[in-house]
């Protein structure tokens, strides 16, 4: 359950959007942190249930983001590997072919959406359980494990109305629902709103929620150089 909008400026100018919802029984997120992997350093939160991330932002200008598609879940695996982890495995990677080269075995994996934003190209990929297909970056993604095509409808025709960047990912309508941006309903919520740029560095804007939305986020603003 989550909302993606991205806006590109040149190959060194990029914003990404993302929030992310999640049960409201599930551990609370880690906020950004600076980690390092095989000589390379990324930003991420961490999601301590899986052990893995939903988005990450590393030292190559390279932005990963992941969108579980819940609509075509329920396929029966033995043992489902961890999506949060494929992302956090993908540190390293500067460029829309080296993230292929990662999307190779995907059988113990259910279905999502991977983004992948780098200075030399930007590609999204949808896995649905049996086949993956790369396609260019729509300008905004969607997914909900309830009611999926009205939700999406709902996003998507706001985001037609004009409202962009971090004003649309705040955007409750009059009143926080499944269908809005900024989603509440009985069991889960928006958890978190992250706004992340890269120019000659990463910068990482991250709001995490309180309980039912109520009262102010709290914010963690974290950056990171460019090799």
């Amino acid at each position: 359950m989550c909302t993606l909008t991205w806006k590109r400026n040149s190959s060194i100018d990029l914003e990404v959007f993302f929030n992310r919802d999640e049960l409201k029984n599930r551990p609370l997120a880690d906020p950004p942190a600076q980690y390092e992997s095989r000589g390379f350093s990324f930003l991420s939160p961490r999601d301590p249930k899986g052990g893995g991330t939903w988005m990450l932002a590393n030292d190559r200008g390279t932005v990963i983001c992941l969108l579980n598609k819940w609509e075509l879940e329920g396929r029966s695996i033995e043992s489902p590997r961890s999506r949060g982890r494929l992302v956090w495995e993908m540190a390293k990677v500067g460029s829309p072919d080296e993230a292929g080269e990662c999307l190779i075995d995907l059988q113990d994996y259910q279905a999502f959406t991977l983004v992948v934003f780098s200075p030399v190209g930007d590609r999204c990929w949808e896995w649905d359980g049996v086949t993956l297909l790369a396609m260019p970056v729509p300008p905004i993604l969607t997914s909900s494990s309830y009611r999926f095509e009205e939700v999406r409808r709902s996003r998507e025709t706001c985001f037609s109305a004009g409202l962009r960047g971090e004003r649309f990912h705040a955007s409750r309508y009059e009143v926080s629902s499944a269908y809005s941006v900024r989603m509440n309903r009985p069991d889960a919520q928006t958890w978190s709103r992250s706004c992340v740029r890269v120019t000659d560095r990463v910068s990482w804007r991250y709001l995490a929620e309180q309980p039912d939305l109520e009262g102010l986020p709290d914010e963690t603003v974290i950056e990171l150089p460019l090799r």
